[in-house]
């Protein structure tokens, strides 16, 4: 099972980190080098006994690294604004299984049926989604020996070093993983696999019905209902659980005490479901472009689709919408004699995945349109007992939301949510299964089954 990293504060960094290498390190090193103060002279008198002195020098580096750094990027790796979505750390080669168990089936009493099928079995409707390891990264940055020497002319240069070390690498991934989850949210999005609820335009005299809107849709997450995310199982999601992720443009422009009585909250309570963004729309390009560039799955998200993306003023999720753990998070290090530097490498192994049962909703300013509901495939052949998956295929304009409602024009077959046929014993004939659009009921696509 995952584990939270424990959050440590560090108030005088240089000396409390020399001091920790120094309480780590070998006799030897504790004999030559003194205990460090905030005193100049102490911090040239460490320098001047590392410097001359290269085994102590590569204990020091390495202690910086293997020892001191782990504390740091324990306590660092949640700074991500988005960091109250990560679930823990995983231990490597580890994967998480998300299991939901859907709403039991109800039967009407009866004595004389009971007596037929009271050993007859149940099986429950049992949903499972599996999250991998599937982001492996590394970054890198090189310390030389001359550096090393400037480092203790000052109090300040040791805390220079260190911030080179450790802050410039952790700030790096802290980046990356936000702009990945950033991407993650959008692409869904744009992908049709985000329940919407349509909002007027956002202007200050529109604020009024705007919140209205909010506060029902936070409303009707209370409630249990298939409509609020991608599998289409019963759930539902309380106030408490509920995040807002807002504009900082919208959150400028509404009413925060008004928001926060949407949610039933006091404004301090509210103000930690509160995650702000700085816009659906500002996509690193260039970096996530880097960042996947071995990734046939990533999809450049387009200058057209920016513009829809900065349209959005905020979304509601669930708090365990996005399934994000730390897999691997370690610092090596490699002394150059030929070159006299050492290159500093911190790996980053990372889950990013989302659940397909937690509930979430994306409020957008435009009409969505749907063009066309297509099924795979459109015929097929099966005998009794048999099954099948179909697929719905929906296209349209604006977020539009992919979700279709499956439906048999006969009783021979049984048609799950997700588009599962199972034929019925002892059925023959033909039958149609049709997926209609949840945003438009006009538009429709089916398959032709015929009975075997």
């Amino acid at each position: 099972m995952p584990n939270i990293p424990k959050i440590i504060t560090r108030t005088n960094v240089s000396v409390d980190v020399l001091n920790a290498i120094r309480n780590a390190s070998s006799q030897n090193y504790k004999d030559y080098v003194p205990i460090a103060t905030k005193d100049a002279g102490v911090i040239r008198k460490i320098g001047a006994v590392l410097v001359d002195n290269p085994a102590l020098a590569n204990e020091f580096v390495g202690a910086l690294i293997n020892r001191i750094a782990r504390v740091y990027i324990s306590s660092r790796s949640y700074e991500n604004p988005w960091r109250v979505f990560k679930k823990g750390v995983l231990e490597y080669g580890e994967t998480i299984e998300e299991i939901f168990v859907n709403l039991a089936k109800p039967y009407t009493f009866d004595q004389a049926e009971a007596e037929q099928k009271v050993f007859a079995r149940e099986i429950p409707d049992i949903k499972s989604a599996f999250h991998v390891m599937n982001y492996q990264k590394f970054y890198k940055v090189t310390i030389s020996e001359e550096q090393l020497r400037q480092a203790f002319l000052s109090y300040e240069g040791v805390n220079d070093l260190i911030a080179k070390t450790v802050d410039t690498l952790v700030t790096s991934m802290n980046y990356d993983e936000f702009l990945t989850m950033k991407y993650m949210l959008a692409r869904r999005l744009l992908d049709g696999l985000m329940k919407t609820v349509p909002i007027p335009e956002v202007t200050t005299a529109n604020m009024k019905p705007i919140i209205s809107k909010v506060k029902g849709t936070s409303n009707n997450l209370t409630f249990m209902s298939p409509n609020y995310n991608l599998m289409g199982v019963y759930n539902h999601t309380a106030k408490e659980r509920q995040y807002i992720l807002i504009n900082a443009e919208f959150d400028a422009t509404m009413d925060v005490e008004v928001l926060a009585s949407a949610f039933n909250m006091d404004r301090a309570e509210f103000f930690g479901h509160r995650i702000l963004i700085d816009s659906f729309a500002t996509m690193d390009k260039a970096r996530l472009a880097e960042l996947f560039k071995d990734d046939d799955t990533y999809v450049e998200i387009t200058d057209e689709e920016l513009v829809a993306l900065d349209s959005i003023p905020c979304m509601i999720v669930d708090e365990d919408f996005f399934q994000i753990y730390d897999n691997l998070l370690k610092f090596t290090d490699v002394y150059n004699a030929q070159g006299l530097y050492w290159n500093y490498n911190y790996h980053a192994w990372k889950t990013f995945s989302v659940s397909p049962f937690a509930n979430n909703v994306a409020f957008i300013t435009e009409e969505q349109t749907v063009t066309s509901v297509s099924v795979t495939p459109s015929t097929a052949t099966l005998g009794a007992g048999d099954t099948i998956r179909l697929y719905a295929s929906v296209e349209g304009s604006n977020f539009v939301n992919k979700g279709v409602v499956w439906t048999t024009n006969s009783d021979k077959a049984t048609v799950s949510n997700n588009g599962e046929v199972t034929i019925l014993d002892g059925a023959k004939g033909t039958i149609e299964v049709t997926a209609t659009s949840k945003v438009d009921s006009s538009k429709s696509g089916s398959c032709t089954i015929t009975i075997a």
